[in-house]
Order: C-alpha cells, then sequence, then structure tokens
C-alpha cells in the first residue's frame, strides 16, 4: 500500500477527486480527509451522511479522519492500494512525516504561505537528523505576482529536497467543472484546461510509476467512465 500527502492551506478537493477517480480506475483507492474544517463533507453527493467510509465514484473517502492512527485502522485489512491524504492541519500532520509520497499544493495568497510555512514546520519536527523529505510543489500561480524563488525564501531553512514543480493558472474552465461534480455522482474529467490537466497527469504518472503513454490511455478510460 502507497500512501501519498498533499498538503496546503487551500482546497484541494478537485484536485484530489481527479486524482482519485484516475487511481481508483484499477485499484482500490482511499481519501482520507484530515482538514480541520472537513473540507469534503459537502464537496459531493451522496445518500448516507453519517457513516464512516463514503463511496464516491471509484473511490473511497473517510471524511474528519483524526489521526494516521485511524487511518491505519480503516487500511488494517490490505483493502487499499494506494491511500490519499488531504491536510491542512498543523496538529495532525507530524504523524504522517513516515508516509512514502509528499506534495505541497499553493498559491502565492500571504495567508496561505504563512501557513503552509507553519504546516511544514509540523510536519518535519520530529524528523531525524540530517535526513530530508522529498517534496512536489503543484503552484497555482497569477500573473504579475511572485516566482517559485520566493517561496523557495520562505522555505530553504526546512529540510525539504524540492522537485521540480507542477504549475497552472487558474481558469474558467477548471472552477465550473469544479462546482458540476459537487453535484455529480461521478467526478467528470472533460473540458479541463491543458495546464490543469497536466498537473493531475504528472501526479497519478509518479504515484503509479508510468509512462506518459499509459497515462494517457489511463485518462481516455476514466473519461468514457460513467
Amino acid at each position: 500500500m502507497k500512501q501519498v500527502v498533499f498538503i496546503g492551506d487551500c482546497d484541494k478537493t478537485d484536485l484530489l477527486f481527479y486524482v482519485c477517480k484516475l487511481l481508483g480506475m484499477e485499484h482500490e483507492v482511499l481519501l482520507a480527509d484530515m482538514t480541520r474544517s472537513g473540507r469534503y463533507r459537502y464537496a459531493y453527493p451522496k445518500v448516507e451522511m453519517e457513516v464512516e467510509i463514503h463511496q464516491y465514484d471509484t473511490f473511497d473517502i473517510a471524511e474528519s479522519a483524526p489521526d494516521l492512527t485511524a487511518i491505519s485502522e480503516i487500511t488494517a485489512s490490505d483493502a487499499y492500494d494506494y491511500v490519499i491524504v488531504d491536510v491542512d492541519d498543523p496538529g495532525k500532520i507530524g504523524s504522517l512525516v513516515s508516509l512514502d509520497e509528499f506534495y505541497l499544493v499553493t498559491s502565492y495568497d500571504n495567508p496561505s504561505i504563512q501557513e503552509n510555512k507553519a504546516l511544514l514546520e509540523a510536519l518535519v519536527r520530529n524528523l531525524p537528523k540530517e535526513e530530508l523529505i522529498t517534496m512536489t510543489k503543484a503552484l497555482c500561480e497569477v500573473e504579475h505576482t511572485f516566482t517559485e524563488e520566493f517561496l523557495i525564501q520562505q522555505y530553504d531553512h526546512l529540510p525539504i529536497e524540492w522537485m521540480e514543480p507542477l504549475i497552472y493558472v487558474p481558469d474558467e474552465r477548471d472552477l465550473s467543472r469544479k462546482i458540476n461534480n459537487q453535484f455529480s455522482s461521478t467526478v467528470q474529467l472533460k473540458r479541463l484546461s491543458p495546464e490543469y490537466k497536466l498537473v493531475i497527469k504528472s501526479i497519478v504518472e509518479s504515484i503509479l510509476g508510468i509512462e506518459p503513454k499509459q497515462m494517457n490511455a489511463l485518462w481516455k478510460k476514466a473519461e468514457r467512465s460513467k
């Protein structure tokens, strides 16, 4: 079982729904909500509100997971191949430091940058000395603001090895698809912007360890699914 952590003081529900949809086409996937506000509670339609695990499209969702122990109990039966964790809580993130793969999802909005600094500091607090965490930034950029070098300056005191960033620009098509999916029983991938699509594909390629050709075939399969 591979466990992947998505860190960031922002709404990542649509990004992680797309990632989980693609992973779930051929694997068993759990999306664990460790956000402070419980972002996923109203981010998708469901029949029963008060159950431990919700099924949505090709994957399961564990809402308001309190900690890694709770996730471990859910996955103890080895029912899942991949666990995707969304976390924005400094009080919970420290327990995730031993997991397999890490992404920071952020914009250049200053409150998010500062909250993310607190999150990253909490993540590495118990990391053994001289050990590094490898992490990829998924950056939502807006023209005429900052560049990635600005973020490097904010976080360069941390024991993190940064991989090549994934960058996209906000697009009305992506925002429209996000809202429409919140009222749909399936996660629709059609008509996303090319930049956003490339970010999603790059993340899934890394998680699965597949080549772009395989990724394109998986994307087409997911687009056709109902």
